[in-house]
């Protein structure tokens, strides 16, 4: 079980790793106070925390590795489904879309019903970004940066599950001529990876596994 610290060090040395750091020029303080303001926006509920929030990066980091995607797709590619994952649940009070959308809370009404909480865990990202202490991007060009934002909504708002098929459907009709040099095709992939990252708990060994169901349940009992 790791503390908080130790976790906001593991993602730290994750950016470090893949090469982020050298490659979009982010200062190491600069790293470390977005990972603390992200760590500041995960609520203290069962199952959408922070410690998720590590399971979902640590999955996507070793999936980059472990499929060789550093010499598959750029840096670019690269930092956008690293940093999805570390945003992705962003301030998750632990009601879902279909709560929100019945209750009809503000999260709904803003967003017209449209993936409310991704639509929300993507603003409080940005918001964070905003920050000149925080913003991890303030070095990139202005095309760097839009393609990047641009990725990174597209990656977080893949998570809604009520779009599970039409991502997957898209996905499978492309696989048998998949081409990483396809920017549609990259951008399908790195859906279908934030998607994995996500539901990941199931593909761990059962003591890892297990507890985190627990937690899935009480926060469904408690809404």
């Amino acid at each position: 079980q790791w503390e908080d610290a130790e976790i906001m060090v593991l993602l730290q040395v994750m950016y470090t790793d893949l090469d982020f750091i050298a490659a979009f020029n982010i200062e190491p303080a600069v790293l470390q106070h977005f990972l603390f303001e992200v760590y500041r926006r995960y609520n203290n509920i069962p199952f959408h925390n922070f410690k998720h929030c590590f399971c979902v990066t640590q999955m996507m980091y070793g999936l980059i590795w472990l499929t060789d995607l550093k010499s598959k797709m750029d840096s670019e590619d690269l930092l956008i489904m690293l940093t999805s994952a570390v945003c992705h649940d962003l301030d998750h009070a632990g009601y879902n879309n279909a709560y929100q959308i019945n209750a009809r809370t503000e999260l709904a009404l803003r967003y017209n019903d449209i993936s409310p909480l991704e639509n929300h865990h993507c603003a409080i990202a940005f918001e964070i970004l905003e920050k000149t202490e925080s913003n991890i991007f303030r070095n990139l060009s202005m095309n760097q940066y839009k393609r990047i934002r641009e990725g990174i909504i597209k990656c977080i708002l893949a998570t809604d599950m009520t779009r599970h098929n039409e991502i997957l459907n898209k996905f499978k009709s492309i696989l048998t001529a998949f081409d990483f040099t396809n920017k549609e095709h990259r951008e399908v992939l790195m859906m279908i990876l934030i998607k994995v990252s996500d539901i990941s708990n199931e593909a761990r060994p059962m003591e890892v596994a297990e507890p985190w169901l627990d937690c899935l349940l009480q926060e469904f009992y408690n809404q």
